[in-house]
């Protein structure tokens, strides 16, 4: 038996049952009868629907959006909300001051506008003061909003809109070697299937002692925290217990460790050493033998290849590795492209849970289908091979990575 049926299910039926037990036949379109027919399915159709809704809403696994955040709260917790960006940014001029000069609270800077007509505004959290006889002073700022999309690159927050009077220039550079520019990643509300995924591991947090799970979901907790692995064979010595995370932002900054191993320390087993850790980089360089279509534009070939390596990277997960039929079938998916060949590396590339991959420089070779044998024989020809030069993939932010204590 169907639990949901269709608004033209239920006339049939309708038209069935009222066929045996009274005496119309008509059941045409134009006839009055069906016309009633249809009016009384209308609202059963709508109860089928409230049917399937309430049935799917009612269960963890299935749950979405409103609904999930009602069932999680059964197990006490809740969805983590998004998080504003918080970064150093540096205000100078060429010169010393000849005086000291405030930097107001709220002062507004912003990046210059991307290919989409975007431009990202931060405002400074406290009043600063760049001394007489210093050229620069760095101040903590936040972005506008909340969501990953502030977690700009070095060097890009370039406006001040709020002038000052003795400030030349601003910008968001490493105010050291450890710390960087960025203190805490911004990052979007938890997804549904994030937080479906820690409301089933929160059973596992509820016993007396800690294990691999337990870990992971009291980590998977603290907002900004998009996956996380456990180390649980005392990789720091007897009773040690490693933590890798990965941030919205890639790596982690010092304040998210820093906020996991607080949330984790009033909860682990107390005989437990807990160690914070950002993962280890794995960079593995892309050599493709790409063979297309005749009539296909090789720059367009070109740039469609690197955006559907760029997207496969960002979408590796902590402890993933390289699988190259994977990508192969990505890049397969490319217009214009007939053939993919991976040249290098040559075979899967495996990573421990602790590493989190990247790709580097990526060398396209492009053959063109059914030319190879033609352009070899023509005096200068290209034997159909043309090659482009490396070209990198956006790398994930290395400050403070490392897996050593």
């Amino acid at each position: 038996m169907t639990l949901i049926k269709s608004i033209s299910e239920i006339i049939n039926d309708l038209i069935e049952g009222v066929s045996q037990k009274t005496p119309f036949t008509n059941f045409n379109p134009s006839a009055a009868i069906r016309n009633l027919l249809e009016v009384i399915a209308a609202p059963i159709a709508e109860l089928y629907q409230l049917v399937q809704t309430v049935t799917s809403q009612s269960w963890i696994q299935t749950a979405t959006g409103e609904w999930l955040d009602l069932k999680v709260r059964e197990v006490g917790i809740v969805r983590n909300p998004a998080v504003k960006t918080k970064i150093y940014l540096t205000f100078s001029r060429s010169a010393p001051a000849t005086q000291n000069i405030t930097i107001p609270v709220n002062t507004i800077c912003k990046t210059l506008k991307d290919a989409q007509g975007q431009e990202f505004r931060f405002y400074t959290m406290e009043d600063a003061i760049l001394e007489q006889g210093q050229t620069a002073v760095v101040v903590l700022s936040e972005a506008e909003t909340a969501g990953s999309a502030y977690n700009v690159g070095p060097e890009t927050i370039t406006k001040i809109v709020t002038a000052i009077s003795g400030i030349e220039a601003v910008t968001n550079i490493d105010i050291s070697q450890h710390q960087g520019y960025l203190k805490r990643e911004g990052s979007d509300p938890e997804s549904d299937e994030q937080l479906r995924q820690r409301a089933i591991g929160v059973w596992e947090t509820l016993g007396l002692g800690g294990d691999r799970a337990a870990y992971q979901t009291w980590a998977l907790s603290v907002p900004g925290v998009v996956a996380a692995t456990v180390l649980d064979d005392f990789p720091f010595g007897p009773g040690t217990v490693g933590v890798v995370i990965v941030g919205a932002n890639g790596a982690p900054t010092p304040q998210l460790l820093n906020e996991v191993y607080q949330y984790i320390k009033i909860r682990k087993p107390l005989t437990a050493d807990v160690r914070i850790l950002g993962p280890e980089i794995t960079t593995v360089d892309l050599s493709l033998e790409i063979t297309r279509f005749a009539n296909a534009d090789p720059q367009t070939v070109e740039a469609d290849i690197l955006a559907a390596v760029e997207n496969f990277a960002s979408n590796l997960q902590l402890g993933e590795g390289l699988i190259l039929s994977r990508l192969i079938n990505v890049l397969m998916e490319v217009d214009g492209v007939y053939n993919v060949k991976i040249l290098t590396p040559e075979k899967d590339v495996l990573v421990p849970v602790s590493c989190f991959l990247q790709i580097g420089e990526v060398e396209i070779t492009q053959k063109i289908k059914g030319r190879t044998y033609q352009d070899s024989a023509i005096p200068g020809g290209s034997g159909g091979d043309e090659t482009t030069s490396g070209t990198a993939i956006p790398t994930v932010n290395l400050q403070n990575f490392g897996i050593g204590e």
